[in-house]
């Protein structure tokens, strides 16, 4: 099991922008602020970064992608961490267990195993502080532009490239949310009860029928590809019943509407 902590967290925490330097030589030129912000982030200022990519989270183009993709390597680094904007302690009581603690704080025990740095979850001890937080994060999935985001509120936290299915680019804007999430390894399916479950490869499946993955079995209709990495991560982020947008007409795109629309597939 701690071996399997050590592989998670190294896929958590050494996301690209941050681990390594693409070749950006054939692209076109980057605004200054973005050329400076990836500076800060190599010597390790990451609030000053912050305050210069911020700005520029909301444009299209380069400009607008490359932040994104920094500001979400930044900032996937605290929510998945003891350091959450809205982290706090849970003492063990005495017949709880990491399902049921998970379960009242709305979060999923492979999560709580991470930021806790927990090797033997099945072993908690009546009196043992937890780091806790709920997940309520929500996602755009941004199918023309190729894109998934997933927000705190409107703050942006991750970013991540997608190639989804022909048959997902048409029709309009719609309202889903997560089902549920699933873990392959080595060709078998593995469920969440298992203690093996943090060292899978993790699907995502919406409640429109949308699946989202990094495995290399997934259905041919409806499924929206992404690194095995970004897939394993964005599990990570997102509890079940989050709210996901699916965005085809971006001019038409309103994530805070007046009147919420019932998510597509919701049970009534």
């Amino acid at each position: 099991m701690k071996s399997t902590f050590l592989i998670l967290s190294a896929a958590v925490f050494c996301s690209a922008p941050l681990c390594a330097q693409e070749n950006y030589s054939l692209w076109p030129r980057r605004p200054a602020e973005v050329e400076q912000a990836q500076r800060l982030i190599a010597a390790h200022d990451y609030e000053q970064a912050l305050r210069l990519l911020l700005p520029f989270v909301h444009k299209s183009g380069l400009a607008g992608h490359e932040s994104r993709r920094l500001v979400g390597a930044i900032r996937t680094r605290r929510y998945l961490s003891a350091s959450h904007p809205r982290a706090h302690t849970h003492t063990v009581r005495r017949g709880e267990n990491i399902e049921r603690i998970a379960a009242a704080y709305k979060t999923s025990s492979d999560l709580l195993v991470l930021i806790n740095a927990m090797v033997a979850p099945s072993s908690l001890k009546v009196g043992q502080k937890l780091t806790v937080f709920a997940q309520d994060l929500r996602a755009e999935l941004h199918l023309t532009t190729r894109e998934i985001t997933v927000w705190d509120g409107r703050e942006l936290v991750a970013s991540y490239d997608i190639t989804p299915s022909q048959d997902l680019l048409t029709g309009g804007n719609a309202e889903t949310q997560l089902r549920d999430r699933e873990g392959e390894l080595n060709g078998a399916r593995i469920p969440r009860s298992s203690a093996i479950f943090t060292s899978s490869n993790r699907t995502l499946r919406l409640a429109d029928g949308t699946c989202l993955t990094g495995s290399n079995s997934a259905p041919r209709s409806k499924v929206v590809h992404m690194a095995r990495q970004d897939a394993n991560e964005l599990s990570l982020l997102l509890g079940n019943g989050a709210r996901v947008s699916i965005v085809r007409d971006e001019k038409a795109f309103d994530p805070f509407p007046a009147t919420a629309q019932e998510p597509a597939g919701a049970n009534k």
